[in-house]
């Protein structure tokens, strides 16, 4: 059993040991030390980073012996080690972990929910929670509880205790080990087993801040921040509005107000300009219907335009077609660098269009198809945009004078 020097001080940055053992892990070097301050990942807490004689620590697990392995970024010699943690994530993992044994419990305070798991990310932390729908008043009223225990600056105390000596405790959930449980006590507040590492004040924690909450599994899943990062969201945050505020030329508390009348603006200004677009379709329509080119039995239209969009095209053609009978439309553009081609037919015609395509699209160096009465496609040589509507002409004229 390896000794565990971050029980007996959480706030051990350095220490010195001696490696009892030396292995391979999945093909990476590890080792087992005699003592060691790094934490293993354990309870939804990620384990410690760090440096064993300088070689960086990668990654820390408990087996079920309780042996403690370091897995390390290269092999390490036997003998006596040097170990240093990263401190500063140490803290921050402290702050978080503390700070969820005060949300799990003012949770089940203020509205009878139970935490049913904890998660330490690298950048927020989740609890999940077996009530669902918690309302936005609620959260407020359970962050508020949680930071006044943290201002009252309260002991964070660690009881090592026997299976026998539990009831002492008015623990929020069962341990599950049989022997040397350790109970985690926030002063009159919360008792929960736990073997992760804490501030042994509340008010190390600095601040928990509540940002988000969402429906998951049933329940609801908590994102919380503690401490530096808690004050690092709220400084991007700060940035943020300030930035939103001299943009609106508004106070803060105008921004919502302000930002519902750009979106309603933006949806009556998008309602405007599909109507117009529309119109404006309409009447292009109408002049390119009075261009077509008889061909025998049929009239043709051939177009190739500047930066319009596929869409609008068919759009287009539609609106041609409704007003010429027995008419086939060839159309082409050059949109984002590329070449795009549309062609369609009245409903009176009978041949199948995406003949046409398939011939277009091979001078384009490019491909497409499409239905009897409609075909789209597309290449990357603009240039030979009109060689290929001359050569789906050639071979429509081809095909209905054959019929």
């Amino acid at each position: 059993m390896t000794r565990k020097l971050y029980h007996q001080n959480q706030y051990q940055r350095a220490f010195s040991s001696v490696v009892v053992e030396a292995t391979e892990i999945d093909g990476k070097p590890a080792v087992i030390l005699e003592q060691t301050a790094f934490y293993p990942t354990s309870g939804g807490q990620p384990h410690d980073t760090g440096t064993l004689n300088g070689v960086p620590v990668i990654d820390v697990i408990e087996d079920d012996q309780q042996q403690i392995l370091h897995l390390l970024a290269q092999p390490l010699r036997t003998g006596s080690v040097e170990g240093h943690i990263n401190w500063e994530q140490r803290f921050e993992y402290m702050q978080q972990h503390t700070g969820q044994h005060l949300l799990s419990q003012a949770f089940i305070q203020i509205c009878n929910a139970e935490t049913l798991s904890f998660h330490l990310g690298e950048e927020s932390s989740t609890i999940d929670l077996n009530t669902p729908g918690i309302k936005p008043e609620t959260l407020i009223a359970v962050e508020s509880l949680a930071n006044r225990i943290i201002y009252e600056n309260r002991d964070v105390l660690a009881h090592i205790v026997t299976k026998e000596e539990l009831d002492r405790f008015p623990v929020r959930k069962l341990p599950t080990v049989d022997e040397n449980i350790r109970i985690l006590e926030i002063k009159d507040f919360d008792y929960s087993p736990c073997g992760g590492t804490h501030c042994s004040k509340t008010g190390e924690i600095g601040v928990i801040k509540i940002t988000k909450a969402e429906n998951y599994k049933g329940g609801t899943r908590i994102h919380f921040l503690c401490g530096a990062r808690a004050v690092r969201d709220y400084q991007q945050k700060t940035t943020v509005m300030r930035q939103l505020s001299e943009i609106m030329s508004s106070g803060e508390s105008d921004l919502p107000a302000n930002v519902q009348k750009l979106q309603d603006d933006a949806k009556n200004l998008r309602r405007e300009y599909h109507y117009l677009t529309q119109q404006l379709l309409e009447y292009e329509a109408k002049i390119l219907a009075a261009e077509r080119e008889r061909c025998g039995e049929i009239s043709v239209l051939i177009r190739i335009f500047e930066n319009r969009n596929p869409k609008d095209l068919k759009i287009l053609a539609a609106k041609v077609l409704e007003q010429s009978p027995d008419t086939v439309v060839l159309f082409g553009a050059k949109f984002e660098g590329k070449a795009s081609l549309l062609f369609q037919r009245s409903e009176t015609l009978s041949f199948h269009i995406g003949q046409l395509m398939k011939t277009a699209c091979a001078i384009i160096n490019g491909r497409g198809g499409g239905q009897p009465q409609q075909a789209q496609g597309g290449g990357t040589d603009t240039g030979k945009l009109e060689e290929a509507l001359h050569q789906a002409r050639k071979a429509l004229i081809a095909s209905t004078s054959r019929h």
